[in-house]
């Protein structure tokens, strides 16, 4: 019976641990994923940005082709 109860104490402890590293992985997941979550959206920011000046510069491409 001594065996049992220090078994299942055993138990509930490593219970206990195995718990508390999880929470820890799991924010520092959260953490790692709005870190890329941020990163995405500068990238986004930044094609639109490039994609806007593109069309600026192919307009005043045209612009200057018809001139001559």
């Amino acid at each position: 019976m001594k065996s049992i109860s220090k078994l299942l104490v055993i138990l509930f402890v490593l219970g206990l641990v195995s718990c508390r590293d999880t929470k820890k992985e799991e924010e520092e997941t959260r953490q790692a994923v709005a870190q890329i979550e941020a990163i995405e959206s500068e990238i986004d920011q930044a094609a639109e940005s490039l994609d806007e000046s593109t069309k600026k510069l192919e307009v005043a491409i045209e612009a200057l082709d018809s001139i001559n």
